[in-house]
């Protein structure tokens, strides 16, 4: 990442991966060099013939809510939600909460500006924010707000969506999920979605690569294994390491209720409804799973 810099704190002259993402779900929370960098990316991706920008993200943000749906039928009613990005739809703790108000859910990010977002728009009983470097877990681990509203003798729903493809190799991304690992109980969930460099995707992996350089943080696309290295200790659940439109596609609206008050149940936020995507399966340059910590 750039050097934080005084006199623009908000980082406002470079592209900031954050404010990409929420661009491409149809937020505001963006400027001009960001819309631009997200749009470059998108035509790159059109030529060559691979999902751009909208698409993954919106895919993307239905996983989260399909694994955080997972988890909360598993009786988790704790999730570390880690590089949470801006509050856009469906947000972890809305969905957790459809299971049970009491569920317990904390968004950590390093951008300042993402977490002012998050505690004016998600703060609220049982939901904290916290300003911090996933890339310290010790630090967030011995946070008092994190020691204070969990209870780590029960387990605990540990989310990556989207982010470890944000840490290069030397900043041992698979170290820091072990920290986290180890510091959860046996029952506790980890939830993961990752750039993949694989077949067709390889030449798109490597373009999305050096377009990110100046970006506040790269794409990296890992292989297979070293996707499949993120869960060391954990037992993947059925369907085990696949795309995000194949990973329990029927999860779609397990624990949400009509707003009508009838049987028939809806995706929805509040009273605000979630689109679903009319073409589900359309992104594949991703490998997403959730494990188990085994004993």
């Amino acid at each position: 990442m750039p050097e934080s810099d005084p006199q623009d704190p908000v980082s406002a002259r470079y592209p900031n991966s954050a404010r990409i993402w929420n661009y491409h779900l149809g937020g505001k929370d963006n400027f001009e060099i960001d819309r631009e960098a997200a749009e470059a990316a998108n035509a790159m991706a059109r030529e060559i013939g691979t999902p751009a920008g909208p698409e993954a993200a919106r895919e993307g943000r239905h996983l989260l809510q399909r694994m955080v749906d997972f988890m909360a039928g598993q009786g988790i009613r704790q999730f570390l939600d880690l590089g949470s990005g801006f509050p856009n739809m469906a947000n972890t703790h809305q969905i957790a909460h459809r299971a049970d108000p009491g569920a317990r859910v904390i968004y950590v990010d390093l951008d300042p500006v993402v977490t002012i977002h998050q505690t004016a728009l998600m703060a609220g009983p049982n939901v904290s924010t916290l300003n911090a470097d996933l890339r310290d877990p010790d630090q967030i681990l011995a946070d008092k707000r994190v020691r204070e509203q969990f209870d780590f003798d029960q387990p605990v729903g540990i989310i990556f969506v989207c982010m470890l493809h944000c840490l290069r190799d030397k900043e041992d991304p698979w170290g820091i999920v072990r920290q986290f690992r180890d510091a959860v109980v046996p029952g506790s969930y980890l939830a993961i979605s990752h750039l993949i460099n694989e077949g067709d995707h390889r030449k798109a992996a490597d373009a999305l690569f050096e377009m990110s350089q100046n970006w506040s943080a790269p794409l990296i696309s890992r292989s297979r294994e070293d996707v499949a290295r993120f869960f060391d200790g954990f037992a993947l659940v059925d369907p085990g390491l696949v795309a995000p439109a194949q990973w329990r596609p029927d999860l779609h609206n397990p624990l949400r209720v009509s707003a009508a008050g009838n049987n028939e149940s809806q995706p929805v936020v509040g009273n605000v409804p979630v689109e679903r995507l009319t073409v589900v399966g359309s992104v594949e340059s991703h490998l997403c799973g959730v494990g188990k910590k085994v004993g």
